[in-house]
């Protein structure tokens, strides 16, 4: 069976010969505007954080339970990480902290602190080059990816088997990328747009609408929020019996799927 970004690629190849055909066939007008509805296509599918047509991304896991994966991005943050911890040991809770690399190597004693407390660590590139990873070229997308496993594995001793992407954009050689170095693409089910907004009454009911067993639920370090809102949402989940957990990778789940209620 074909993956869906075999499948995609075909369809724009296709495309693109189109409009090729209709511009030098002298319908130059309807051969720009294919172009453009082709170029748009490409778009919607690397600036998509769900789209699966660019490479499978990991939205759920399948769980029977009252469970959730609670993920964090951009830390760790010196400000707010120590707090986030205390909170999670609190309420009996697990999570992934997606870390970037430059961070790491600036606060390596709570990148430890986090494995020590008994979480995962996840990989959010080097730099986080979230105004233009989207268009990355293949070898700048493996030393963002492989300098960030880098410092991980040097500060704590241990390589990070999960990753995601600044802002959930995927460039087109992400996918070839992701399989050579076996590491699957984690996208989310829940978010809280907590990267803009700072109300934190807002970010919840946001993540709350969206809240099922298998769901992976997204929020951000270093915007002063952080642990406010991680409280609130983790008092929300236990009110309806709900447990953050560090789900395995044969749970993983790409694309929509009927959720357990």
């Amino acid at each position: 069976m074909k993956r869906p970004r075999t499948i995609f690629i075909s369809l724009l190849t296709g495309s693109a010969l189109c409009a090729l055909a209709l511009f030098f066939s002298g319908e130059w007008v309807l051969g720009l505007l294919w172009a453009f509805a082709t170029h748009m296509l490409l778009l919607y599918a690397t600036l998509k954080p769900s789209s699966q047509w660019l490479g499978p991304v990991v939205t759920s896991f399948q769980t029977e339970k009252q469970e959730v994966w609670l993920t964090i991005d951009d830390g760790p943050d010196p400000e707010e990480t120590p707090a986030v911890l205390d909170l999670l040991d609190r309420h009996q809770a697990k999570a992934s902290f997606f870390m970037v690399g430059q961070q790491v190597k600036a606060h390596p004693d709570l990148a430890r602190l986090i494995l020590e407390r008994g979480h995962n660590i996840g990989n959010h590139t080097m730099n986080h080059l979230e105004g233009r990873f989207w268009s990355l070229f293949r070898g700048r997308i493996e030393v963002e990816i492989n300098d960030c496993s880098a410092i991980i594995k040097e500060v704590t001793g241990v390589r990070p088997q999960l990753f995601r992407a600044p802002v959930g954009h995927k460039p087109w050689p992400l996918d070839k990328v992701l399989q050579k170095l076996k590491l699957p693409l984690i996208g989310w089910t829940a978010r809280g747009f907590d990267g803009v907004s700072k109300n934190s009454d807002q970010i919840v009911r946001r993540i709350q609408t969206h809240i099922a067993p298998g769901a992976i639920i997204l929020l951000h370090e270093g915007r002063g929020t952080l642990p406010d809102t991680l409280d609130k949402i983790l008092l929300g989940l236990s009110d309806e019996a709900y447990r953050c957990v560090l789900p395995s990778p044969e749970s993983f789940v790409c694309g929509r799927r009927k959720t357990i209620r």
